[in-house]
């Protein structure tokens, strides 16, 4: 259920990490945590009481920023209409759920906080309502919410990044320090269960910088926290993280996907069939696959069971699981085949590759200087446009510029499936599996301090990633083996699908009365 992470074992760091290979940066791109499904279409009855940590964290942290507010509409999905009519949609006037330029859902953080959120008030176990605590169970998960078991996955993957940056090979410091953003970078999405998974993350990585622990309060994601950690986010429109939907040629792909066709593959229309005809739960399965859904019509069904699977809920006897992971394939196959293709990855991500090349390209040069000759690392580029702080001084705002990260040593990035998923796709993973929950895809740059050549290794969970581009001899390090490229190689790998700004407005296309800014 939760992705593997390696052991780090004397054999391991000895075969991953030689002494003669330095460690100059590393890149993690981790998927959320456990949560509830995002729709409760199969078992609408089944309560969800995994959530109390969950619930206290997230309303210290609404509180922190300024925006705890209940909103009780639910938060709308990418609408094609909306999209290519832009503001001259009439009818959506008043509703201002969605954005003016693109039609688009607004950002999860003014949106994420339904009631689920504001269970607990200022005297703390009160209920939304002005009830009693009692009106309002504070176990319970609203839909799509990051549970107390996500937390514990992340703060897991946290305690795995310490003890092998920190205790092992010591690229980053023991204490997080005064000004962590001289050698740390943290941006999430501002999906709720993505922003305490991030939490969580900090909390395994630097167990002694958070509030301290009590028996009745648990380490609170409140302002303390947020002045300790600087954590970035985007507007939604700007956000790169879970595919380019500012793109209309990349997400109309999602919005209306092909779904008649990948049917017409055997082995889904197998899978399909299969769980229609459950005792238990066909009926609603096949109304739900049989209904266009946003990039998959068999994930909805793959979600909910995969989410009780991992809180521990059993499945009707007759979900075998092999079927469950069958499931999961056929998902993972009409969300992804876009991304098999280079003109879906270049309309996807290839801002957010570029974003990543230019922060390991800056890091790369950083360490071809001589020592001590630059005293300090520079900061971050252009890479980092878009990027709003959360603070607790209005929600999210615009960084000072002596606010502004350095190249990190270590960079983290919380995001989703549909952000890991692809990149891992980019770099050469063939998995056909849908995306383990807490799974890290990490990009790590390396000097050999021999002859000073620069490498680029991609490791997905505990597999290190083969790049087909990187197999020839002198395209990789002769004694690492393939996985580890050397940054000519890595670049020639992403090359083809790394857009200018000029051929990505024209192979995107525009929302009518719209632009990227």
């Amino acid at each position: 259920m939760t992705a593997p992470l390696p052991q780090l074992t004397p054999e391991y760091m000895r075969t991953m990490y030689p002494p003669y290979m330095e460690l100059i940066q590393a890149q993690v791109f981790f998927r959320h945590g456990e949560r509830s499904p995002v729709k409760m279409r199969l078992f609408p009855e089944k309560d969800w009481p995994f959530c109390e940590r969950s619930n206290y964290l997230h309303s210290e942290f609404m509180k922190a920023v300024g925006r705890f507010v209940p909103k009780e509409e639910p938060m709308p999905l990418p609408d094609a209409d909306r999209m290519a009519k832009g503001t001259a949609v009439a009818a959506d006037a008043d509703d201002n759920r969605y954005t003016r330029r693109t039609g688009t859902m607004k950002m999860g953080l003014e949106y994420e906080p339904a009631k689920w959120s504001v269970r607990l008030g200022t005297e703390g176990m009160d209920s939304g309502d002005g009830g009693s605590s009692n009106s309002s169970d504070p176990r319970m998960c609203n839909a799509g919410q990051l549970t107390d078991i996500g937390l514990l996955s992340l703060e897991r993957v946290g305690r795995h990044l310490r003890e092998l940056y920190v205790d092992k090979l010591g690229i980053i410091p023991q204490s997080i320090g005064a000004k962590p953003s001289d050698w740390l970078y943290i941006r999430s999405t501002d999906y709720s269960r993505v922003l305490q998974s991030t939490f969580a993350l900090l909390t395994g990585l630097y167990p002694n910088s958070a509030t301290a622990r009590t028996a009745k309060k648990p380490v609170a994601f409140d302002a303390e926290f947020l002045e300790t950690f600087p954590i970035h986010s985007r507007k939604h429109h700007y956000e790169t993280m879970h595919g380019n939907f500012a793109c209309y040629n990349f997400i109309k792909q999602y919005v209306a996907p092909p779904i008649a066709e990948a049917r017409k593959l055997k082995w889904i229309d197998d899978v399909y069939r299969q769980a229609a005809g459950l005792e238990s739960i066909g009926a609603k399965a096949k109304q739900v696959m049989d209904t266009p859904n946003f990039g998959s019509t068999i994930h909805p069904v793959y979600d909910e069971l995969q989410s009780l699977a991992a809180h521990g809920v059993p499945l009707p006897a007759d979900i075998s699981p092999d079927l469950l992971a069958s499931l999961g394939r056929a998902a993972f196959h009409q969300w992804t085949s876009p991304i098999h293709y280079v003109q879906g990855q270049r309309l996807g991500f290839s801002l957010l590759v570029k974003d990543i090349v230019s922060t390991m390209s800056q890091a790369a040069e950083h360490s071809s200087q001589e020592k001590g000759q630059t005293p300090q690392r520079p900061r971050l580029g252009a890479q980092r446009n878009g990027d709003l702080l959360l603070s607790t001084d209005g929600g999210m705002r615009e960084e000072t510029p002596e606010e502004i990260p350095r190249i990190p040593k270590l960079a983290l990035y919380g995001g989703h499936d549909i952000t890991v998923g692809p990149l891992a796709i980019i770099m050469g993973s063939t998995s056909s599996e849908w995306l383990p929950f807490a799974s890290a895809l990490t990009f790590e740059l390396f000097k050999d301090t021999r002859d000073g050549g620069s490498y680029v290794r991609t490791r997905l969970n505990d597999n290190a990633l083969q790049v087909a581009t990187c197999e020839p001899l002198g395209k990789h390090h002769p004694r690492m083996g393939s996985s580890m490229c050397t940054l000519d190689a890595f670049l020639e790998h992403i090359a083809p699908i790394m857009a200018t700004e000029e051929d990505f407005k024209s192979e995107c296309g525009s929302f009518p009365n719209t632009s990227r800014k």
